[in-house]
């Protein structure tokens, strides 16, 4: 992956890499082994370097995980063990390291609370993680919707304000 030069060379803390220079390719996100299922891992690690990825592989992860909801019931019973993991809030950070310790991914059992964004700058790579994981492992990760999850609580707190903001960096020309 290519990195974002430094012409300037003006990075305050010169030892941490610049963020990927191009979103993340289709091929590398969705790749043939995994049949048609976001890579995960590569997901996780792109977007800890602040990686960005395509506007229309963001629809296709909102439109596979869509249809994973819709055959969810309303009602879900779940049993012991499981991880419970509350409000995240846009703190992309703090949910890898909540995969750190709530235990392997492919094997425990996650029951998120919501509030999934607002009030962290992460917010949508908070979304893009934990859809992608559900897409890969529907039976053990559950989702039930804070009231963040709602149009006035994201207009008013930041995640509208994010996605307008991310938008538009991602619509700029990339200057090399």
């Amino acid at each position: 992956m290519e990195l974002l030069k430094d012409p300037s060379n003006d990075r305050v803390v010169k030892t941490l890499k610049p963020p990927p220079h191009r979103p993340l390719s289709r091929q590398l996100m969705y790749p043939e082994k995994l049949k048609n299922k976001p890579d995960w891992r590569l997901l996780l690690d792109h977007l800890l370097k602040e990686g960005r990825i395509a506007k229309d592989d963001l629809f296709k992860l909102v439109s596979d995980c869509n249809k994973i909801f819709k055959n969810e019931g309303n009602l879900i019973y779940l049993h012991d063990p499981l991880t419970v993991v509350g409000d995240i809030h846009g703190q992309y950070y703090d949910l890898v390291k909540m995969f750190d310790v709530g235990g392997n991914i492919e094997t425990t059992k996650y029951l998120f609370l919501g509030d999934f964004v607002d009030r962290g700058s992460f917010s949508i790579e908070v979304v893009v993680l934990v859809y992608a994981i559900k897409i890969n492992f529907p039976n053990t990760i559950f989702f039930l919707r804070g009231n963040h999850e709602c149009r006035q609580l994201t207009s008013f707190f930041n995640f509208k304000d994010e996605c307008i903001q991310k938008k538009t960096l991602s619509s700029r020309p990339l200057q090399v």
